[in-house]
């Protein structure tokens, strides 16, 4: 089949899975010109076949737009104190979400909370496409509505699902949250990319990973990893930060940059096969913010890690928390950790001050109890 056959197949044949067991089993419509064909395939068969013709799709190229650097203010009572309580794949709608969130509410009553960070995967298994969708109220509003405290929000794979949950190929979906934003303050999400400095003693470094992992190619060809949106979030993330005279820098994004968990580290994600997919761009992008960024937060897998700066990433740590709806999986990699958790679900919580920054960790039993058994000071 020559290029000009597979150019007129890809044409006239359109192929959408729908999945319909958990054997991850599908419905395949295919739409050509003699109908309508429905076969029966594996979601790996799905993947392969849809790789074969995509994998090699196009980046395109042309002039960098620069983004918009829209920033939220957020001037909280304290110049010299911020507590912040981080979540992360929290959007299960499940018994495990609640239970978090409940304890959520009682560590920020014992310990106070000022601000509140989403790490991504907002929504599971895929994100709304209407900013009036039942489910903000259900997954958001219901649960974290009580801490009175904004959220500074971030897009995940499961919120830009485009052929199926978690593809992470359609922004359509993080559209939606940013226009959530506009009706509810308390979720903060002005757009994909965005800074939130608090007084000046923190600025939170907002960026959507998503597009520069997704496990097939994007839906918008511009946004594809090295092409111009790519090169324009990377050109604010840089400028962004070396504007910034913040105490304390923090950048926020679904996709870790270190992880011993089933994931793994950006540029090896999963041990797939193409660049587009590992998340090379990932750790491009962070690499920027190393050196400068105090602090990476990431969720993506489902569990609780922090790493001390390593040698890839000098002078800056990174942690996950990304256990606030479900955990699954153990530890995989070898990459030595501060501390990690898997298998319970939690949260983080931090204290910034002029002179320190706490990382602690929390986790929630079956029962609702709360245990702290871990923190790391991270000194001025």
């Amino acid at each position: 089949m020559g290029t000009e056959d597979l150019q007129i197949f890809i044409h006239t044949v359109t192929v959408k899975p729908v999945w319909v067991d958990r054997r991850r089993t599908c419905v395949c419509s295919a739409v050509a010109a003699g109908g309508t064909v429905r076969v029966m395939l594996s979601k790996t068969a799905v993947l392969a076949s849809t790789l074969l013709l995509c994998a090699c799709a196009p980046t395109v190229t042309g002039p960098v737009q620069p983004l918009p650097d829209l920033t939220v203010t957020l001037a909280l009572p304290d110049p010299q104190r911020l507590r912040v309580i981080v979540m992360g794949d929290q959007g299960t709608g499940t018994e495990v979400q609640r239970r978090v969130a409940a304890a959520m509410q009682a560590v920020c009553a014992a310990q106070g909370c000022d601000l509140g960070v989403g790490l991504g995967d907002n929504f599971y298994p895929a994100g709304p496409r209407s900013a009036d969708s039942p489910l903000f109220k259900t997954r958001f509003e219901d649960l974290y509505g009580p801490l009175n405290i904004p959220f500074l929000m971030v897009p995940g794979n499961h919120d830009e699902s485009g052929f199926f949950g978690g593809d992470g190929t359609d922004a359509r979906g993080a559209e939606a949250q940013i226009a959530y934003g506009k009706l509810n303050p308390q979720w903060v999400m002005p757009g994909r990319t965005y800074r939130a400095p608090v007084n000046t003693l923190a600025e939170f470094f907002a960026v959507d990973t998503s597009p520069l992992a997704a496990y097939l190619p994007v839906r918008r060809a511009s946004e594809r990893p090295g092409g111009p949106w790519d090169l324009a979030q990377r050109a604010w993330l840089t400028q962004a930060m070396g504007n910034s005279t913040a105490r304390w820098k923090i950048v926020l994004g679904h996709h870790p940059l270190f992880s011993n968990g089933k994931h793994g580290d950006a540029g090896s994600y999963d041990g797939l096969p193409f660049a587009f997919q590992r998340g090379d761009a990932v750790r491009d992008l962070y690499g920027l913010a190393c050196g400068k960024a105090d602090l990476i937060l990431s969720g993506h897998d489902h569990a609780l890690q922090v790493f001390a700066p390593q040698s890839e990433c000098p002078g800056t740590w990174t942690a996950i928390s990304g256990a606030a709806g479900k955990v699954e999986g153990g530890k995989v990699g070898g990459r030595a950790a501060a501390t990690e958790v898997y298998g319970q679900p939690g949260f983080l919580w931090l204290d910034v001050t002029p002179q320190m920054l706490t990382i602690r960790i929390f986790m929630v039993g079956i029962d609702g109890g709360i245990q702290a058994n871990w923190s790391q000071a991270i000194r001025r």
